[in-house]
């Protein structure tokens, strides 16, 4: 998750894979790439999987909205990195 997230917004993913209905709560930081993850919604958290997917299209990948079980390894996210 915190790989996707990162490499999403640095225009490293080719292909995101999101899980339909699944929502991850959390906030990643640029300038210091961290990314945090809270099991409920926080004051200044963000849909980390949202977040994921905006950045992957405006750096010009693909994403996939599927079903969670079609996801690899039941994870919210997969990501197939451009390098």
């Amino acid at each position: 998750m915190k790989e996707a997230v990162s490499a999403a917004y640095f225009g490293r993913v080719d292909r995101l894979f999101v899980a339909l209905g699944v929502q991850q709560w959390g906030t990643f930081n640029p300038d210091t790439n961290a990314v945090q993850i809270h099991p409920e919604a926080e004051l200044g958290d963000e849909d980390l999987l949202n977040a994921a997917a905006i950045q992957t299209i405006l750096n010009g990948g693909t994403v996939y909205a599927v079903p969670p079980e079609k996801v690899p390894e039941e994870a919210p996210v997969a990501a197939i990195f451009r390098y």
